[in-house]
């Protein structure tokens, strides 16, 4: 429940009135590691301790190892000590700074690529990683993290950068009790390096600043997945919190996509006794049993038979989405599926589809989101993001 609520809150403080043109996101949070090689691949960094003291400073190729020992970060350059400090400030100069992190503790030889800065400290006994950067590098990244190779079309990264620039702002400060904006997991979105695919990078300078917003400049909470299956969900059968323009919408764009159908098979006796023992489903009841074994979708519902939530049983067994209908063949239950995530707002191979049938991003947007518009963000009252 605490979850539904706070999603309520975040609906309600969306309203914009300035924003930042860099956002701090916590990186290689789902992998910490105690042992990390920097490496300044593009400009110079400048190397200082947390009181702003210089330590080094890095040209283009050069790096340096960082370490965790009893609480402290220990700097390494060519296998020697260079310095012992409890936070950094790795900063990047000139007009362009690119670094490299390596996973060292896991032996990892694949390197990530970020732009801007980077601050560390420790955190019991791993590294604690936060990326200064540039909203639009940001932005970009997160295109490349979340839809890369999705599609050849420029207009559909327009897509995806606009919501993707939108919802990041929503929910700024969102780990602002931990010391940064965003995580680099889906927990808000995926981040996993800088960008570096030419029609990602038009797409996000084309659309600089461009967010959605409703009638009032309130800055939509811009939910996006894989697949609707053919029509997407209300809010407030996924969140508990009805929204505006979240409406559930026919979606035939999305029946094209690799994503639009699945099916998961059980027996029978597995599928009834799941129903029983995990929500005291009365089995024994011919009817009800009926229900079970019978239950059809062709549009969109909340419920499955006895009042279940249809995203519970989606939860538990793990299913690509609520979407399905229920079919018995023999000693077996088959769950036909539609779509792939939770349905609400934006299906990403539906835009595939709309922008090969030469829809705009604009037709796109209004599509999935009802009653919205595009502005950039110096359009919108100036002052600070919600509270």
């Amino acid at each position: 429940m605490k979850r539904y609520f706070l999603l309520t809150v975040l609906l309600m403080v969306c309203l914009v009135k300035g924003y930042a043109t860099d956002v701090s996101v916590r990186i290689f949070s789902t992998e910490p590691s105690s042992k990390m090689r920097f490496t300044a691949e593009l400009g110079r960094y400048r190397v200082l301790d947390g009181d702003r003291n210089r330590l080094l400073e890095l040209a283009t190729g050069e790096d340096m190892v960082l370490s965790v020992k009893d609480g402290k970060i220990e700097v390494f350059r060519a296998d020697t000590l260079f310095a012992e400090t409890f936070n950094l400030i790795v900063e990047g100069t000139g007009l362009k700074a690119i670094f490299g992190l390596q996973n060292m503790a896991k032996n990892n030889t694949v390197k990530s690529f970020y732009d801007d800065h980077l601050d560390v400290s420790v955190e019991k006994t791993s590294l604690f990683l936060i990326n200064h950067v540039d909203l639009e590098n940001y932005v970009a990244g997160v295109v490349q993290s979340e839809v890369r190779g999705i599609s050849d079309r420029t207009d559909f990264y327009k897509v995806q950068a606009i919501i993707s620039r939108t919802y990041a702002i929503c929910n700024l400060h969102r780990h602002s009790e931990e010391g940064f904006d965003l995580c680099d997991d889906v927990h808000c979105q995926a981040y996993r390096s800088r960008n570096n695919t030419p029609l990602i990078l038009t797409a996000t300078v084309q659309t600089a600043g461009e967010v959605i917003v409703d009638a009032r400049d309130v800055l939509i909470m811009a939910s996006f997945y894989s697949n609707s299956g053919g029509q997407t969900a209300n809010s407030e059968d996924v969140w508990n919190a009805p929204v505006s323009y979240l409406r559930s919408v026919p979606d035939t764009f999305s029946l094209s996509g690799k994503n639009a159908y699945w099916e998961k098979e059980m027996p029978r006796s597995e599928w009834l006794n799941f129903l029983h023992k995990t929500y005291r489903y009365d089995i024994q009841n011919p009817v009800m049993r009926d229900s079970a074994l019978s239950f059809a979708q062709p549009e969109r519902k909340a419920f499955f038979a006895g009042g279940i939530p249809l995203k519970n049983i989606r939860r538990d067994l793990k299913l690509r989405s609520t979407f399905f209908s229920v079919q018995e063949r023999g000693g077996t239950v088959i769950l036909k599926g539609r779509g792939y995530g939770h349905g609400v707002g934006l299906s990403q191979e539906g835009v595939v589809r709309m922008m090969d049938l030469g829809y705009s991003v604009q037709e796109a947007i209004e599509h999935y989101y009802t009653g919205v518009s595009i502005k950039n963000l110096s359009e919108l009252p100036a002052g600070s993001v919600g509270d």
